[in-house]
């Protein structure tokens, strides 16, 4: 069983930092198709939580690109960020943490322009220190 009570950062390499990456960003290509992709700037794990945050980039480098999909007048309107968050919990304590299906996502916001994941800890009883604060 997976203990530590502060944030263990997953870093490029650990299969099980691809396998939650995977399951993070299914909801990404559910919207967009494989058009966009996220550049990972914070993927911390807590026992059987991790959180992602991180910005949403094009494929072929650059902005995302929303035409086509409901993001693309909150674009125009001017609110919509490049942010992406996401909240997985690791579905049961015996399945294997290198196995994308062995993530949930519990919760995620696409372009949120506020802090969308502030009340996530409360709501899921997670520490408050696998979001940074």
């Amino acid at each position: 069983m997976y203990t530590r009570s502060f944030p263990v950062s997953l870093n490029p390499g650990d299969p099980v930092r691809e396998a939650v990456l995977q399951a993070a960003t299914a909801r990404l290509d559910e919207e967009f198709g494989d058009q966009v992709q996220v550049a990972v700037e914070q993927l911390d794990r807590i026992g059987p939580w991790v959180f992602l945050q991180g910005t949403m980039r094009a494929t072929q480098a650059g902005r995302p690109y929303y035409a086509g999909t409901i993001y693309e007048n909150k674009r125009a309107d001017g609110v919509m960020s490049d942010v992406y968050v996401a909240l997985l919990k690791k579905t049961s304590e015996t399945s294997v943490d290198d196995d994308p299906r062995s993530w949930r996502l519990a919760r995620y916001a696409i372009g949120p322009t506020d802090v969308a994941w502030l009340t996530w800890p409360d709501e899921h009883e997670v520490p408050q220190s696998l979001f940074g604060f």
